[in-house]
């Protein structure tokens, strides 16, 4: 059973293991670095090609903004068509026509005749009081007490006197106020001065808003009435009334809505006509409101004839002027960034970066909207990605590539490419050396100066008005105030779905006081002084020949953590004990040394540390030989006449793949060789010029792009550093104990 278990574990371990080795094939894949390539260009083509509108065609190729100038030929109409009105223009009509739509009300013709028929009944029965013909018990729920007291206090004939007379006026109220109309609304509701009333099915008839009561203004007008005829009997007459009116004038929600799509309906599309042969514009003329109209007309035209606006060629150019703009940015990572066109997961971010950037520009074009929504457009946002997650040169031509694709999509939009272009740039180089997350909120005044400055000076140049200045200007600072939430958005997915760390993730882990240091404080206290030693080398070298400081300080950190495990096997850490190793054969003591790399790296997983920190463990060592007891093995088979395999006594590697990682193996040699004591300050620099020849001649900078130059400030910071610590200091005169 336990066998069957082990067996287990071991097919299990050996299934992911082949899944990575997979997935390590696929990231190189020569054939998946093209289909990504094909996919990108596809994509990006097809908002080139396609649109919604096929009358929008015109416009995609030809950027019709007013103050330009006509690119293509003269125009001239094959056949005659009529202008039709701009977009903007035709649905502010249309708004507006539903706006000026009259209320609809349905004239309820018995609504008078019940109201004044409960009056009189009420009035009637209050004749009968102090009769058995009436129910003072009801009659008390539509008139107070005091009220009917007050009446039955008077005589029979005064009481009918004045009840007559009461009902005559009221009568008379009723139908001049039924005439000027009541409304089953707040009248304030009403926009305009009148409404339409629907008499019957077929006839409708206008009253104007002035004369309308509804709940309160009626009442305030029945309160004038009471107190100007009635006296000492206002109450009775309002409280009677009032509670008895209904309204004869029924809004209907209905009928307002048709009659609101029918004044939409009635909005004429056209503004006048081209005749056959008429010139439409004349090459090289400026583009104005009306010749724009024109050619966006005769294009419509076009596609109500069933004429093929998109042809072959168009299809082929479109794909072309896609696949010429993706070249710039591939071109530049082939020759400049190889190991980012190489590694086909840092080319697929960048080319679905491009795709959303095309996608969102593509929906500028064929969604309408009064406002400016080009300057939507989150590039700045990408380029603040690509800054933080590559670098900066990067994010500059990819910047430029986004910017090209979003003007080619928008019809050769040229102010909103350059304004994005300007604006991303900006934005790239405000992250440039991002230490902070807060940082990223500086990018909102780059973002909309780079973004304002454009929208103002390229519309002062075509005389462009105000308000249309003021609303790009709104939209660039929403624009502006979103980007640094959608950068830290995008930095959160990319760092959840791949393997890439930025700057600010290592930041996290630029603390001596992290876990893992203070057990190596603990544990081996001369690595610990070591590790420190070697990140103060590594971060001034860095900084010396413009390599990532962060990244090079905080690898150090953590580059000899393995030496936890066996801390007593190494020199810094044999404090007042023996060495171990001297007391095991030179091949098993090169085994010992090499574990630290091994355990470095298993600690380094426990304990979640970013895989470009992981990568110092192994690379600070690279392939190099274990001279010590490389050189001691060479001894010993020379006396017994057998012969030493070199590759026993290598680090398994692999070779430094970076900059910051060649200055790490560099340093760590030269801080180890700076403490011995036997060496003076000549002697030290010597033996460190000694070992970085020796690794250049062994090839371990090959695959790190370290220059010659980069090298020799290297060697000069070293040295300037050892200079600095080999300084001495005068013995001080002690004060007499008298």
């Amino acid at each position: 059973m336990k066998q069957n278990n082990q067996e287990t574990l071991f097919q299990r371990i050996s299934s992911r293991d082949n899944v990575k080795d997979e997935l390590s094939k696929a990231r190189f894949s020569l054939k998946l670095k093209i289909l990504i390539i094909l996919l990108t260009v596809a994509l990006c083509s097809i908002c080139f090609i396609y649109q919604i509108d096929p009358s929008f065609d015109v416009q995609n190729r030809y950027n019709l903004v007013p103050g330009y100038f006509w690119r293509g030929s003269t125009l001239v109409a094959d056949y005659p068509f009529p202008i039709y009105k701009s977009s903007t223009v035709y649905q502010s009509e249309v708004r507006q026509a539903r706006e000026n739509t009259n209320f609809v009300f349905i004239l309820d013709k018995s609504a008078e005749a019940i109201s004044i028929k409960k009056i009189n009944s009420i009035l009637d029965s209050l004749k009968l009081l102090n009769t058995d013909r009436v129910d003072e018990k009801n009659l008390e729920q539509l008139v107070s007490l005091k009220i009917i007291q007050s009446l039955k206090n008077l005589s029979k004939n005064e009481r009918n006197v004045k009840i007559s007379k009461m009902k005559e006026l009221i009568n008379q109220f009723l139908k001049e106020v039924y005439n000027s109309g009541i409304v089953n609304i707040n009248a304030d509701k009403i926009k305009l001065d009148a409404i339409s009333v629907r008499v019957s099915p077929n006839r409708e008839t206008i009253y104007p808003k002035s004369s309308l009561l509804d709940k309160g203004s009626f009442l305030t007008k029945l309160r004038q009435f009471a107190e100007l005829r009635f006296e000492n009997d206002e109450n009775l007459v309002i409280g009677i009334v009032y509670r008895n009116v209904h309204p004869n004038l029924l809004y209907s929600e209905e009928l307002t809505e048709r009659q609101r799509q029918i004044n939409e309906k009635s909005v004429p599309k056209t503004i006048g006509i081209v005749r056959k042969n008429e010139i439409i514009i004349n090459k090289g003329e400026r583009l104005t409101e009306d010749n724009i109209q024109k050619i966006k007309s005769y294009n419509i035209s076009k596609v109500m004839r069933d004429e093929n606006v998109t042809t072959t060629y168009n299809i082929i150019g479109s794909i072309g002027h896609a696949a010429i703009i993706y070249t710039i940015l591939l071109l530049y990572l082939f020759f400049i960034r190889k190991k980012i066109f190489t590694d086909n997961l840092h080319l697929l971010i960048l080319s679905v970066l491009l795709v959303v950037v095309s996608a969102t520009a593509w929906i500028t074009v064929n969604i309408y909207s009064e406002g400016p929504i080009e300057y939507l457009i989150f590039l700045p946002t990408l380029s603040m990605v690509i800054a933080i997650l590559f670098d900066s040169r990067t994010a500059f031509y990819a910047t430029v590539t986004m910017a090209l694709m979003i003007s080619g999509i928008r019809g050769n939009d040229y102010s909103t490419g350059t304004a994005m272009l300007f604006a991303g740039i900006l934005a790239a180089y405000t992250v440039r050396d991002i230490q902070s997350r807060t940082q990223i909120f500086r990018s909102i005044f780059y973002i909309f100066i780079g973004l304002g400055l454009v929208i103002i000076f390229f519309g002062f140049e075509r005389s462009d008005e105000w308000n249309n200045i003021f609303s790009k200007l709104l939209f660039a600072g929403i624009n502006a105030v979103v980007a640094p939430i959608l950068t830290f958005g995008g930095i959160y997915i990319v760092e959840s779905l791949t393997d890439l760390v930025t700057d600010l993730k290592i930041k996290e882990f630029d603390d001596l006081n992290h876990p893992l240091l203070l057990k190596m404080n603990d544990v081996a206290p001369g690595t610990y002084q070591h590790t420190v030693g070697v990140a103060f080398f590594a971060e001034r070298c860095a900084q010396a020949i413009g390599a990532n400081q962060l990244l090079t300080k905080v690898g150090a950190y953590f580059h000899d953590i393995g030496k936890i495990s066996k801390s007593e096997y190494f020199t810094e850490n044999q404090i007042e004990i023996g060495n171990k190793l001297d007391f095991l054969p030179p091949k098993r003591s090169a085994i010992a040394i090499k574990e630290h790399v091994t355990d470095g790296i298993e600690l380094a997983k426990q304990y979640k540390i970013p895989k470009k920190i992981i990568d110092f463990i192994p690379m600070h060592h690279g392939t190099t030989i274990i001279k010590h007891f490389y050189a001691k093995a060479l001894e010993e088979a020379a006396e017994n006449s057998s012969k030493v395999n070199a590759d026993d006594f290598r680090y398994p590697g692999p070779k430094p793949n970076s900059r910051e990682t060649a200055i790490l193996m560099i340093c760590d040699a030269a801080e180890a060789i700076s403490r011995v004591k036997d060496y003076d300050k000549d002697d030290i620099m010597k033996k460190i010029n000694q070992s970085i020849d020796e690794k250049i001649l062994d090839g371990q900078f090959d695959n790190s792009n370290l220059t010659f130059e980069d090298v020799k400030i290297i060697k000069d910071t070293i040295n300037k550093i050892i200079v600095a610590k080999s300084h001495h200091r005068v013995v001080y005169k002690e004060i007499p104990q008298k």
